[in-house]
């Protein structure tokens, strides 16, 4: 018989803090979120300050330091889908649409739109873009349906346009899943089939995409529409798949209280993080460009998506699986400093590229003969501490508004009484 929505919603609640003991909270994924933007500083810093060109050695493994976002996109993938495949398994009422897309849109637009006003009218770090529709496209999440627009505003932010399109997808496709795994009486075949169409769409979207925008060449003033279909979701969709992945797999084991030993073995972290290091490796060592943004031919750029998407993969399993307590990899990802940079991620990833900007501009400094280490920790610093004022004015406050506190985080709250910064996990 199935549950009222109501019922179903509080018994999910129960179930997902009893989770929290097994295997249902995941505290490693903070330091994940930091690794994961302090690379896509380190790709811009290297190619401004000019190390990836002077040193081609170097260059080819800084260049792929974009990987960062393939690692928020299975982040994303894995987190947000997880509550949907749970309440799947245990045939309950999956969280409610709207709740969750108020709640995506709560933690990412007023953030972006302050760093985009800041960053552009008072600033003046970054353009807004030619004509009147310029603010219009970008506070609304579109530069990557323009050409015109795509390099100007907070140019990085492509990738909050690409997840802005999962996040409408993601309750629409639950209950696609939902429905058909109940009719078929077989989730798991289910959710893996669903994964697997997925990720044939994203081959089959770009197969034909990528060539066409290979030859129209680099983004320019009123350029093509196919110059930026490769940031549109459906190329990424095998990313957020790999995070699915993840997630149904988490799901199915917590439903069925089940804990394979070799997901559990002290040496996955080990292993997984030396099969990431081979995608990485690998990547450096295919022939790619070392100039960011310039496109590349078919072959090369399926691959460099393929390493990338696995070397995500690998580096997130850890974190999902296994005792988050063990194990010096875990202990690294829940170091405190990793951590609170981890929480205030999402506006590095949104200043930093401005302050490098407005780096050359204070300084004077030419192009592409900068120190590198000096350029990195001075916009490491500048965008930590904007991104830190962001989460504290904008991002936390209107998280927290009108959201009681749920039981988990009191029990948080009770079981880390001395440690102030633990307060900062509530808004998320």
């Amino acid at each position: 018989m199935r549950l009222d929505a109501t019922t179903a919603r509080r018994e999910l609640g129960a179930a997902d803090r009893g989770d929290r003991t097994k295997g249902g909270h995941f505290p490693c994924f903070d330091g994940l979120r930091a690794f994961a933007a302090l690379t896509v500083v380190g790709v811009h810093t290297s190619f401004v300050s000019g190390l990836t060109l002077r040193n081609s050695t170097l260059g080819r493994y800084t260049s792929r330091l974009e990987i960062g976002v393939e690692v928020f996109f299975v982040i994303s993938g894995f987190l947000l889908y997880r509550p949907f495949a749970l309440a799947h398994f245990r045939g309950q009422a999956p969280p409610p649409a709207r709740r969750f897309w108020v709640r995506r849109l709560k933690r990412i637009i007023p953030a972006y739109w302050v760093a985009f006003v800041f960053l552009t009218y008072v600033l003046r770090a970054n353009t807004g873009g030619p004509g009147w529709k310029g603010p219009l496209v970008y506070l609304g999440f579109a530069q990557i349906y323009f050409p015109t627009y795509a390099l100007h505003g907070v140019s990085q932010a492509w990738s909050l346009c690409t997840e802005m399109t999962f996040y409408l997808m993601v309750p629409l496709y639950a209950a696609a899943v939902g429905w058909a795994g109940r009719r078929l009486a077989s989730q798991l075949r289910v959710e893996l089939a669903g994964l697997a169409t997925l990720t044939a769409i994203s081959f089959a979207f770009r197969i034909p995409v990528l060539p066409a925008a290979y030859r129209d060449g680099m983004l320019h003033h009123n350029g093509h529409v196919v110059q930026v279909m490769p940031n549109w979701l459906p190329a990424y969709l095998d990313q957020f798949a790999l995070g699915m992945l993840l997630a149904v797999g988490s799901a199915y084991l917590a439903h069925r209280d089940s804990r394979p030993s070799w997901l559990w073995h002290p040496a996955l972290p080990w292993v997984s993080w030396l099969l990431a290091l081979v995608c990485f490796g690998a990547v450096g060592n295919i022939g790619l460009p070392l100039v960011p943004l310039v496109p590349s031919d078919l072959g090369l750029s399926l691959a460099r998506q393929t390493l990338y998407g696995l070397f995500a993969f690998f580096a997130v399993l850890p974190a999902v699986f296994g005792a988050q307590d063990r194990g010096a990899i875990r202990a690294l990802l829940r170091w405190r400093p990793l951590v609170l940079i981890g929480i205030v991620s999402y506006g590095v990833y949104l200043w930093h590229e401005g302050f490098i900007h407005m780096y050359l501009v204070w300084t004077g400094d030419h192009l592409f003969n900068i120190p590198w280490l000096h350029l990195t920790f001075v916009i490491g610093g500048l965008a930590v501490a904007a991104a830190t004022a962001s989460y504290v004015l904008v991002e936390r406050p209107i998280l927290r508004h009108g959201r009681p506190t749920l039981p988990q985080e009191l029990e948080l709250q009770q079981r880390m009484p001395g440690r102030r910064w633990s307060r900062l996990l509530e808004a998320r």
